[in-house]
């Protein structure tokens, strides 16, 4: 895979409106529609993916003329393009907004647009996530302009062989309400196929102890144990996922409890269909063999029980029960505020579960045919476009605080790319347990070569022609972390 990364960099942090369907706001050389369809509205989103696309080197040639296809090294004519934006959650409870939490659709206008270039009047596109159970999809793309976005390309395609749909990749859904979920098993009709990764996971050098301490907040940790155990590790991935002939990742960097940041590799967390399939920490304190939390607490291993015993009521839909249970939740989530250690449920830098959980899923895109069987050989083909115009920073991934970056950055390899951007927020990828584990042993599906490194191509004179290792901390963004990664992982003087 290509090593660079190219990002574009300029000083604009807020996104167009959607009143123009997020169109441009000139009139391209390759612009695949119609002159009179450009948006009277600047639009620097859109000219900031040309821009990147053109710094990565994409189809260098044709640069500047009505043959440009700068996707047309993924992208073929006929093929199903799945676009996977993070679409984590319909609202913000900081109050700081929802241009930091998701990504904007604006972005993905500008890649849609040039697939169709790329897919020259026949194929499919998908634009999909797998949001939180309790994110209200609907409200999301109503608000945010997706769906439009969608609608307004159905018109375009209607006398060509394109078909574009907006897809929830998820099969169970619920409504929170005074603190508990109310599920509903047949809300999506999302389809799911079963991946057996059984000794190529991450899980299959686990204990018989350690496999039943997995948990995941929310979920019942006894359907997790169905998953996850002595003779199995499986996932239920989206179909749609799996038979794309290319998948197109478009994160929204930002930082996160649990992993410390999502950025492409963590984005893949929304391909599965049901989350009781993705681990998240191991049940306990990291003294006792857990990493839920750090030190040892009575009042943290209380509240740790009575997560299970909400999660496991809230299935069985003992609803009077949960809410008593919550109750006490509080009440020991109370005492250990006093504490030092704020730590809790895997949101804290020595949670190694959900990088395995990470690790997977990547390994299932980029190995797994689209029957969800193991291959050799990589499956289909795979590109990064990550929004940070605004990106988030605090607690995320789902109570950000925005981070003015002014960026969008693109790249093909996940592991190289998270690691230049992981840099440039201002984090020691050594100290990224995700990173630091898929560069560990390279697993047995290898994603990126063992010696690989990226290069930066930017219009950023700072950062261009550069390695990670060259960047000065003065030339990084400083993101804050969650505080359960503070005072860890933020780069040291180089």
């Amino acid at each position: 895979m290509n090593k660079t990364i190219g990002i574009s960099k300029r000083d604009v942090y807020q996104y167009p409106s959607k009143n123009y369907n997020f169109r441009p706001s000139k009139a391209y050389p390759e612009y695949p529609f119609e002159e009179a369809k450009i948006s009277p509205e600047e639009n620097e989103t859109y000219e900031m993916v040309r821009d990147a696309f053109f710094l990565q080197g994409l189809d260098k040639e044709n640069y500047g003329s009505n043959n440009w296809n700068p996707l047309g090294q993924y992208v073929s004519p006929g093929n199903k393009v799945v676009i996977k934006p993070n679409m984590v959650m319909d609202f913000n409870p900081t109050g700081d907004g929802t241009d930091c939490l998701y990504t904007h659709p604006s972005v993905v206008a500008a890649v849609v647009d040039y697939v169709v270039i790329a897919l020259r009047g026949r194929g499919e596109i998908i634009v999909g996530d797998a949001p939180m159970q309790e994110c209200n999809f609907e409200k999301l793309i109503e608000d945010s302009g997706y769906k439009q976005l969608i609608e307004y390309y159905r018109n375009e395609f209607e006398n060509s062989k394109i078909e574009i749909s907006l897809k929830d990749f998820r099969g169970y859904t619920s409504r929170f309400i005074n603190g508990v979920h109310y599920g509903d098993e047949n809300a999506n009709t999302a389809r799911g196929i079963l991946v057996e990764l059984g000794e190529n996971s991450a899980f299959s050098n686990y204990s018989v102890e350690q496999l039943e301490r997995l948990r995941i907040n929310s979920y019942d940790p006894s359907i997790l144990k169905t998953h996850h155990n002595s003779s199995k590790h499986e996932y239920l991935v989206n179909g749609d996922i799996l038979s794309a002939d290319v998948i197109i990742n478009m994160p929204k960097p930002k930082t996160h409890r649990k992993a410390g940041v999502t950025i492409a590799l963590k984005n893949l967390v929304g391909i599965n269909v049901r989350k009781e399939y993705l681990p998240h920490h191991l049940n306990g304190s990291s003294r006792d063999g857990g990493d839920e939390y750090n030190n040892a607490n009575v009042f943290k291993s209380i509240k740790s029980r009575l997560q299970d015993d909400i999660n496991i009521a809230e299935h069985q839909k003992k609803f009077k029960k949960a809410k008593l249970l919550i109750f006490l939740r509080k009440v020991m989530t109370s005492f250990i505020r006093f504490s030092a250690d704020q730590s809790w449920d895997g949101s804290w830098y020595g949670n190694e579960t959900i990088s395995k959980t990470i690790g997977d899923l990547n390994s299932i895109i980029f190995f797994c045919d689209k029957k969800g069987k193991l291959r050799d050989e990589k499956q289909r083909n795979y590109f990064i476009v990550a929004d940070m115009i605004v990106s988030g920073e605090n607690e995320g991934p789902i109570e950000p605080t925005r981070k003015e970056a002014g960026l969008i950055a693109v790249g093909e390899d996940p592991v190289c790319f998270d690691e230049v951007i992981a840099t440039i927020m201002g984090f020691d990828i050594k100290k990224i347990p995700t990173l630091c584990q898929m560069r560990q042993n390279q697993r047995k599906m290898m994603i990126t070569e063992c010696d690989s490194q990226a290069i930066i191509v930017s219009n950023y004179s700072n950062w261009n022609n550069k390695k990670i290792n060259e960047l000065s901390r003065e030339e990084l963004m400083g993101f804050i972390p969650a505080v359960g990664w503070r005072n860890h992982i933020e780069m040291n003087d180089r």
